[in-house]
């Protein structure tokens, strides 16, 4: 539960107003002094929106925020469904801004319990976003990472708005990140190497004994086929999880071979996306056909279905839209 010292901390960053200095890409490296986890910290609001400071924790969050940053907004390479999906599933915290309304009532409550009064836009939000759950409240060990963040973020910010200094810099080794330690009790700045990887879509294993099932069968169809996050989450407020849909559909009669709802409320994160390729392919065989081709339009789906389409020897191949995909997610009731 954020405590009043998390409050008074957010209430002087939203004093800092850092967003009018700093842009998303200028990101502070820190380090865990209890566990070691590296977080960087990105400061959004610089275009007036979704004021926040951000900790993207871990690898695999930094290099999915590298790679939304290289993608470029006016001719976007990633699709928006999947650049949606690349958000909502990277681990990070957030202590951001907004209005009343975009609160719980539990935080409301929590406010009023600290004797906190608000007024517009300046109403802070603490959210975790984890993989596959819709962004939810801190544990107790998360706000301690916000805390330091926070802390971490009065200490550095004055160097760089004082001589112009960065949080990036290149050498004759390489590029450098600005990094925060903890050592011999105390916290100090030093450079370490900057990270540059992006993000590698995943690309699960099927079933081999699914794969031979449909090798087997004889009918062949061409398929239009779709997986992705729904953005309406199902649950209790504060531990919802996302639905994932996958879909398959015979693109020239409409005909929907299979829809298929997976969530994590009974597996995790990791397991869900193990098992999309056994879903497709289950759906393929209760239809009793075996690809002819497959069609996709979005990366994620191509991911998650390029491994099993190379073991059918089955050609696959974006297109910029389905028709019979879009028809098929305006019709369901989602």
């Amino acid at each position: 539960m954020p405590t009043t010292a998390l409050y008074d901390l957010a209430d002087r960053f939203y004093t800092l107003a850092p967003w009018e200095i700093l842009e998303e890409i200028d990101l502070i490296r820190l380090i865990h002094p209890d566990t070691g986890e590296s977080g960087c910290i990105s400061i959004m609001g610089r275009q007036g929106q979704h004021q926040c400071l951000a900790l993207y924790l871990g690898d695999e969050a930094l290099h999915r925020f590298n790679l939304m940053q290289e993608d470029d907004p006016d001719d976007p390479a990633v699709p928006e469904i999947d650049s949606l999906g690349l958000i909502l599933e990277t681990r990070q915290l957030q202590a951001s801004f907004g209005v009343r309304a975009e609160l719980r009532t539990d935080e409301l409550a929590l406010i009023k319990k600290h004797g906190r009064k608000y007024r517009g836009d300046n109403w802070p939000m603490f959210r975790s976003f984890k993989p596959g759950y819709a962004p939810g409240p801190p544990d107790d060990a998360e706000i301690l990472w916000l805390t330091i963040a926070l802390e971490q973020m009065f200490t550095v910010f004055p160097s760089l708005t004082s001589d112009g200094s960065s949080t990036f810099r290149q050498t004759a080794e390489g590029f450098e990140t600005l990094t925060r330690v903890f050592e011999n009790g105390a916290w100090r700045s030093k450079w370490t190497e900057h990270d540059g990887r992006t993000h590698e879509w995943a690309t699960p294993e099927p079933s081999e004994l699914l794969l031979e099932k449909i090798r087997r069968q004889e009918k062949l169809v061409e398929i239009d086929c779709h997986f992705q996050l729904l953005t309406t989450p199902v649950g209790r407020p504060g531990s919802a999880v996302f639905p994932y849909l996958a879909i398959s559909v015979e693109p020239k009669s409409g005909f929907i071979l299979g829809v298929e709802l997976l969530s994590c409320e009974k597996q995790s994160h990791a397991e869900l996306i193990a098992s999309v390729p056994d879903v497709f392919l289950k759906q393929w065989d209760k239809a009793g056909i075996r690809p002819a081709s497959i069609r996709v339009s979005t990366i994620t789906t191509y991911s998650m279905l390029e491994i099993t389409a190379d073991r059918l020897n089955t050609r696959m191949r974006r297109a910029g839209r389905l028709p019979s995909i879009d028809r098929v997610m305006r019709e369901l009731p989602l």
